[in-house]
């Protein structure tokens, strides 16, 4: 049975959900403490929210709050804030600062969200606090870093196969892409659709916006990890700028360029063996998801349970050849 991502979601609805009481020393965190935390922490430091956004999974229990903000340089990398809370104990409450691209109405989150998450104890509130504070102090050192990572990006280009790599790691080594959102790349790569005007289809920073499209299609409780996931297996090969380690946060752990660079000779190739299974869902270049503010307000996303189906080959209703063996 499929599950539905509930679209339209208000603070009002969010403030609404019932806090449930688990007992012992698990202790949620109000939806509605942390709002009305965040929009405290912006206001003390100038940051004026021009729009908010909510997701969440059914009932409330999970939810994804994110704040695109006047702050920024670069008016084609908005900054914003995120946090993520759960009242299920699936997900530990987590924060941190990213940008919102207005071009594709794609997020980047700065850092790996998941590293300084905690675990909901009797004085889960006070951390919580901490965390926004402690990530919007550091807003700008991320928000520069992260313009200069897409600097790299933008000045770099990569082959069919080589993304054909990236996103297999994704998918099946990660895991954090799945079925759906690795065909979704891959119909953009095959159909070399163009997120941005004056830039070739094979560019790293077009690449990484068709990543972060297929993202928006996660859930509220993986969003955080699958995004951050992605982040890394882009950053390990381009060697993205290296995110200011400032107490909760975590620094990405760079490896050898050099070994991520030399292409496999003995792996097979994502999009070869999968090309002639799915037809690219895409048919023009132009043809692009849109902006992911108005996506999640108006459009219902499903998460479908796919079942696993055994394959077999399909000679069509021709007979097969016949031969005659000699006599012995």
């Amino acid at each position: 049975m499929s599950k539905r991502i509930p679209t339209g979601i208000t603070r009002e609805y969010l403030e609404s959900v019932a806090l449930p009481n688990h007992g012992g020393r698990y202790t949620p965190i109000s939806h509605k403490s942390i709002i009305d935390k965040v929009h405290e922490e912006l206001a003390n430091r100038g940051f004026n929210v021009e729009s908010e956004l909510y997701r969440a999974g059914i009932n409330g229990n999970v939810a994804n709050g994110m704040y695109i903000l006047d702050q920024g340089t670069d008016p084609d990398m908005k900054m914003m804030f995120i946090w993520g809370n759960s009242y299920d104990k699936s997900m530990r409450f987590k924060c941190g600062v990213g940008v919102y691209i207005p071009k594709t109405g794609n997020y980047i989150f700065a850092g790996n969200l998941s590293s300084y998450a905690r675990k909901h104890t009797g004085k889960a509130d006070e951390e919580a606090i901490a965390m926004i504070q402690t990530q919007l102090n550091m807003a700008n050192v991320h928000y520069a870093e992260l313009l200069a990572s897409r600097d790299v990006l933008i000045n770099q280009t990569a082959s069919l196969r080589t993304y054909s790599h990236l996103v297999g790691e994704m998918f099946i080594e990660k895991q954090c892409l799945n079925k759906e959102q690795a065909s979704s790349v891959r119909d953009r790569l095959l159909n070399k659709v163009v997120l941005f005007d004056n830039m070739e289809h094979n560019n790293a920073w077009n690449f990484y916006n068709s990543v972060a499209t297929a993202l928006r299609m996660s859930h509220p409780k993986n969003w955080f990890e699958d995004q951050s996931e992605c982040h890394k297996v882009i950053n390990k090969y381009f060697a993205l700028t290296t995110l200011t380690q400032e107490d909760c946060t975590m620094e990405f752990v760079q490896e050898s360029v050099q070994e991520e660079v030399q292409e496999p000779t003995n792996q097979l190739d994502l999009f070869e063996v999968i090309a002639d299974m799915t037809k690219p869902q895409l048919t023009s270049p132009t043809d692009v998801i849109e902006d992911d503010l108005s996506l999640l307000v108006r459009e219902e996303i499903q998460e479908e349970v796919v079942e696993e189906k055994e394959e077999f080959f399909n000679f069509g209703d021709e007979e097969l050849p016949t031969f005659e063996l000699p006599d012995l």
